[in-house]
């Protein structure tokens, strides 16, 4: 039973996959190819920025003149989250409540599985969507930087790796709680895309405004520094402890809530 549901869920949503992972590198494409011309340009946009903004992003300067720097601006510090955000709310969604509106959960549940087997393997299959999705992203990155012969600190992507992973672990862990316990796939998305806005909010709010600063660290967004990690190799291990313990408790909390649903 186990692997006929891998196989399912793989036929279900292997399209969509391949499309997000489509634009990814497609989006590395364009921005490997202007930034040579870009790239000229010196400016230090911190010094055109209030302190408070360019705080949100962990660093004190930044510019154009590393690709780094430039791919972290134009992509990984917000269209980036957004987009691998949105495919995993939307398969997150479909986990319980997906499936219960469509009719199909009472016949998985009447084969010999168990309930938390039964998400498990869709937690785990979600999570290798986000390793692939992750990986697709600094690998299209540094391949593209290299056909277009652009400069770049590669081994610092490799460390980009870790609190990328970690942040959508967060978000696909509130997802999947939402997913159980709601019984619309539609307000189990708009609860889980309301979360994370509402995360990015308290951490643009801390720290833009010192009176506020001290509620940043419950944002899962103040984990995720991307400049701060392409551009000083800089990675406290609680960036990554601390997204995945969430995500990972609210993994059980949705185990717990589907093991005590009614599906009738």
């Amino acid at each position: 039973m186990t692997w006929s549901l891998v196989l399912k869920t793989l036929k279900e949503r292997w399209r969509m996959a391949a499309i997000f992972a489509g634009v990814i590198v497609l989006y590395s494409l364009l921005l490997a190819a202007i930034y040579p011309t870009v790239g000229k340009m010196k400016t230090d946009y911190a010094k055109q920025m209030p302190k408070a903004f360019v705080k949100l992003f962990g660093v004190s300067s930044f510019n154009l003149d590393t690709f780094n720097n430039y791919v972290t601006l134009q992509f990984l510090s917000l269209m980036w989250v957004i987009l691998v955000a949105a495919f995993v709310i939307a398969m997150a969604r479909r986990m319980v409540a997906g499936e219960l509106k469509d009719g199909t959960l009472e016949f998985l549940l009447s084969q010999p599985v168990q309930r938390w087997r039964l998400m498990s393997v869709q937690a785990g299959l979600l999570l290798a969507a986000i390793v692939g999705f992750v990986l697709v992203t600094v690998g299209s990155l540094i391949g593209w930087a290299a056909v277009f012969g652009v400069g770049s600190d590669y081994g610092r992507f490799a460390i980009f790796i870790l609190p990328a992973v970690s942040l959508m672990i967060a978000i696909a862990g509130y997802s999947m709680l939402f997913s159980a316990l709601l019984k619309d796939p539609g307000a189990a998305a708009m609860a889980a895309a309301g979360l994370t806005l509402l995360f990015y909010l308290v951490n643009f709010a801390a720290s833009y405004w010192k009176s506020v600063e001290f509620i940043g660290w419950v944002s899962i967004f103040k984990y995720y520094q991307p400049l701060e990690v392409l551009q000083k190799s800089s990675l406290p291990a609680r960036n990554v402890l601390v997204p995945c313990l969430f995500g990972l408790a609210c993994f059980a909390g949705a185990l717990w809530a589907f093991q005590r649903r009614d599906v009738a």
